[in-house]
């Protein structure tokens, strides 16, 4: 494969022979190569060849595109790798305003080294024509899936910038200009890193710039080239997307609600397990991800009001209050989960801002650190069953201690639920979910669904749990965000999804990630953060095949 001798910016073709900008393409432009995917390639193929997801707003697409790194001519194989998973990593930050999601995080397995090629330039400056030094080309091809929302649905491309080479070493220079976030630390600019903001443009057009002129100075030296060049901060790219491949029967794809409630089977209670992290302080009821515990709690509890807690460990009486040593009555969960989000009715006897705040945080005091088990009585075609949800909210990655209690809470979950679901920080896809911290013997051999709302969970958590749970997509079900999902609403969205899986009317995933839509308090309407649904392709229930009855039983207690 030829290197495309054109310049990609960020956006749109530009005029023969102008200038680079953030919004244009020079398109004969010589030496500043973008880097483009060619029609075919075995591995296209196989990326394609991959079943494709149910979303509402974004499809599963093939990606294919060339990149470049330069390194020490005596750099190893391994050595270069690692310079190519650093450069892809930054198309995740860069990807995230055209709203495209790479699968594979860090060009973990979507690069094949026996592709590379690979050449020893000199590095010239080209106003003395003498040599200062020389470099090794490695130009790489990047195979992957992503999802793409459908607003690309008509392109059959997509251009972005990359951060080139080792950015870690100006990596203040560039939070200034090229992040969202110019508080985060060098190991997290990858994540950050936008390179649509006005200084960031301005700084990508004046590089190009200069290697354009630096490439000028050197164009009877194929074997060269200028500084600027080989030490280049930004690297545009120009990627292939493949057709859009919608499954088939997307619109009647379900959760194997026979094999999830154990329809012919002894199986009497679906367990389900729901956690929530914390951000920054989990006794403050003003903590965002506290609120969206108590927003979950509530939005089930409203749904299904004949679930029950049946065991709180440690133990606790959580609807016992007081203010002012005097016990508060007529507390309901509903009542006081409103303390937290709402900030409203409180008792008469809290006549003060102090007494509101100190109901609030014994309010989130009784779910911080805490198991809650709630059970629901149902009957499933005849047979009684119970639905136990398994609710902890607390730290899980602020403190070795607090990483690993967390760790052993997901391991159990893992070998005992029926379903998953994780509200919270992903940690950047280091933190105690981290999929190479578990493996197939930490799963049960049954049917699980997993739901993961997090920071762009697509990425972190997907491929890798197929791989780690025992049948692969036979026995598991994911649901994963592409873009980052907002913290306002994860909990609202979490219960959307679980009352619809136990409502007794089936919804299909397209019904369920349809009712996860948020209305925003800012006035975005119907936000998704592309959510997705995958190992559902190989999913066989038919209300039709296999009716299912379920009915919701009184109360295990008043």
């Amino acid at each position: 494969m030829s290197l495309s001798r054109s310049l990609v910016s960020l956006f749109s073709l530009g005029s023969l022979g102008s200038l680079v900008s953030v919004v244009g393409l020079a398109s004969t432009m010589v030496g500043c190569a973008a880097h483009h995917a060619t029609e075919t390639e075995e591995s296209e193929v196989a990326a394609d060849s991959r079943d494709p997801l149910t979303g509402i707003t974004g499809v599963e697409r093939g990606i294919h595109f060339e990149g470049v790194v330069h390194v020490d001519p005596s750099a190893s194989d391994a050595q270069i790798a690692v310079a190519v998973a650093r450069e892809v990593k930054t198309a995740i930050g860069a990807l995230r305003t055209p709203k495209v999601a790479l699968d594979d995080r860090a060009a973990r397995t979507n690069v094949d080294p026996s592709k590379w090629k690979k050449r020893i330039l000199r590095v010239v400056d080209p106003k003395t024509g003498a040599a200062v030094s020389s470099v090794l080309e490695v130009t790489f091809r990047y195979d992957d899936r992503a999802v793409v929302t459908h607003g690309l649905d008509g392109k059959s491309a997509v251009d972005f910038v990359v951060l080139a080479d080792d950015y870690a070493t100006h990596a203040d220079g560039l939070k200034a200009s090229c992040s969202d976030d110019a508080t985060t630390d060098a190991d997290s600019l990858w994540y950050h890193y936008t390179p649509q903001l006005a200084a960031c443009r301005t700084s990508i057009q004046a590089e190009l710039t200069a290697i354009t002129a630096e490439k000028t100075a050197l164009a009877k030296q194929t074997d060269a080239i200028g500084p600027k060049e080989a030490a280049r901060f930004f690297l545009p790219i120009t990627a292939k997307l493949d057709a859009p491949k919608l499954p088939a029967a997307a619109a009647k794809l379900s959760p194997e609600y026979d094999r999830l409630f154990g329809v012919g089977s002894d199986k009497s209670q679906v367990v389900v397990y729901a956690f929530f992290g914390v951000d920054s302080d989990e006794q403050n009821p003003d903590d965002v991800l506290a609120q969206e515990a108590a927003r979950f709690l509530r939005e089930l509890l409203r749904a299904q009001p004949n679930f029950r807690p049946v065991r709180t460990d440690p133990f606790t009486w959580l609807l016992d209050f007081n203010v002012g040593g005097k016990k508060v009555e007529d507390v309901t969960y509903d009542r006081m989960l409103g303390w937290i989000v709402d900030q409203t009715n409180f008792p008469a006897e809290a006549t003060d801002a102090a007494l509101k705040l100190d109901l609030r945080k014994q309010a989130i005091g009784k779910l911080a650190e805490r198991w809650i088990y709630w059970d629901l009585p149902i009957t499933v075609n005849g047979a009684q069953k119970t639905v136990e949800v398994r609710t902890f909210y607390g730290y899980e990655d602020a403190a070795p201690d607090a990483r690993q209690h967390a760790q052993w809470r997901y391991l159990e979950a893992l070998w005992y639920g029926d379903v998953f679901l994780y509200n919270g920080h992903s940690h950047f896809g280091h933190g105690p979910l981290e999929p190479t911290l578990y493996g197939p013997q930490n799963f049960n051999d049954r049917y699980q669904i997993m739901l993961v709302n997090s920071c762009i969970s697509y990425n972190y958590y997907h491929q890798d749990f197929f791989e780690k749970k025992p049948g692969g997509t036979a026995n598991l079900d994911m649901v994963v965000n592409g873009l980052p999902s907002y913290v306002w609403g994860g909990g609202l969205v979490t219960a959307r999804f679980l009352s619809g899986l136990i409502s007794g009317t089936q919804p299909t995933y397209a019904d369920l990630l349809g009712s996860m839509r948020l209305d925003t308090p800012w006035g975005e309407k119907g936000y998704d953060p592309m959510r997705v649904a995958d190992g559902e392709l190989d999913n066989a229930f038919s209300q039709a095949k296999t009716p299912l009855t379920l009915t919701v039983g009184a109360p295990v207690y008043p």
